[in-house]
């Protein structure tokens, strides 16, 4: 929502904006209860990441972040901003007219969103919370400007990759229904097809060969197909499976033999997947970057150590496709690493300061920490010279606690 709007107008708006919206159809698909509000910080073991995130591209970034109190999950609202390559500063343009209070999640340059979609196009969805059973849905061709209204009729599962989009094509949602349901649309946002079940790959002789737990993200392979996530409970084994006819095939990298793995992160830029990838074992617990362009042949970073207790944060994707990751220790450290791309190395950075909700490292590899307190957004960049978190600019959000009770 823009400085202009208020959290008040989204209940009521809501029904307006979804009764202008197609009736929605899904094969075989169900509405699901709603969700409890996402939270902003996960375990190192858990199997999926925080919604909080960045995503940075030529075109420019986005960031989701909650803001508010984020103690009280009715007065914790979600945040979407944007940063055009032209600027140098955020945007806020948050869909008007839903609850967000249980999260965003986003896609960029995203699917056959209809005449003048390219680059600035921009897919968010909105998790359940309170009495919606389903995932409305926003879409706009102009990084925000503007928005058009969708669904998907089953509530989008809490992970940060729950939509995807092949440019001008076509679109990948994944719902949290039964550990995970795949959707697919060929240009609509408001008319899906089931893809797939968890149930069904997991049962599959890849799934068997993984031991499928949830469905974590969901992208496009290089030759197009669909591409799924998910957790491996046989150790040496990594959750990615692309659809080939009506069969799951597993492509992932092999794993250490003495790990389990979850891919927390799967995204699909310039021909290229990259991947973020958990690894779990009795000792400790490692974070992986794989990338390929071909959809066999993958490059695999460096493990980065987790501490023992780490919380994860946030994550966000570099415009080369690398990753950046905050977290904090069970000392209440914050910790703060980058990724740059295939095969590349992990990179410690200064600690950000302290209400860092996500960092966002640009094409021009600025370091920008996303502080947030209460209603106030405030960019800091990381002085590489001095080591020091340099304020860039700072923004007030109009909230309307109480509003969502």
């Amino acid at each position: 929502m823009n400085g202009r709007r208020v959290h008040h107008a989204r209940r009521r708006a809501a029904l307006g904006l979804l009764t202008s919206v197609a009736v929605a159809t899904v094969a075989g698909g169900a509405g699901d209860a709603p969700a409890t509000a996402a939270t902003a910080a996960t375990t190192s073991a858990s199997p999926t990441a925080p919604l909080a995130g960045t995503l940075s591209s030529e075109s420019g970034d986005t960031a989701v972040v909650p803001m508010g109190h984020l103690n009280q999950p009715l007065n914790t609202f979600w945040q979407l901003f944007v940063r055009p390559a032209d600027s140098v500063g955020w945007q806020l343009v948050t869909p008007p007219g839903v609850a967000d209070n249980s999260g965003l999640v986003v896609d960029e340059d995203s699917g056959n969103l209809g005449a003048g979609a390219g680059p600035n196009s921009v897919l968010a969805g909105f998790e359940p919370s309170q009495d919606l059973t389903f995932s409305p849905l926003a879409a706009s061709t102009n990084r925000g400007s503007t928005w058009s209204a969708g669904l998907v009729p089953t509530g989008l599962a809490a992970v940060p990759d729950a939509l995807a989009g092949a440019p001008g094509g076509p679109m990948l949602a994944l719902g949290r229904a039964g550990g995970g349901v795949v959707l697919a649309s060929s240009g609509s946002i408001s008319t899906w097809s089931t893809v797939s079940r968890r149930s069904t790959l997991a049962s599959s002789t890849a799934g068997r060969a993984c031991g499928v737990g949830l469905l974590t993200a969901v992208a496009f392979a290089p030759s197009g197909a669909p591409l799924v996530a998910g957790t491996c409970t046989e150790p040496g084994r990594t959750g990615l499976f692309e659809r080939s006819g009506d069969r799951w095939l597993a492509v992932g990298p092999a794993g250490p033999a003495s790990s389990t793995t979850s891919v927390l992160r799967l995204v699909d830029m310039g021909g290229a997947v990259n991947g973020l990838v958990l690894l779990r074992s009795r000792s400790t617990d490692r974070l992986v970057a794989v990338t390929t362009a071909s959809g066999t042949s993958w490059s695999t970073s460096q493990p980065l150590r987790l501490d023992a207790g780490a919380r994860i944060v946030s994550t966000g994707v570099t415009a080369g496709g690398g990753f950046v990751v905050l977290w904090t220790t069970r000392g209440g450290q914050t910790v703060l690493a980058t990724e740059s791309g295939p095969a590349s190395e992990w990179q410690l950075l200064p600690a950000p300061p302290p209400g860092t909700a996500a960092v966002a490292v640009g094409p021009s590899g600025d370091v920008d920490a996303l502080v947030v307190d209460s209603t106030e957004f405030t960019d800091r960049r990381l002085d590489p010279a001095t080591g020091q978190w340099i304020t860039v600019a700072s923004q007030s959000v109009p909230i309307d606690f109480g509003s969502s009770s």
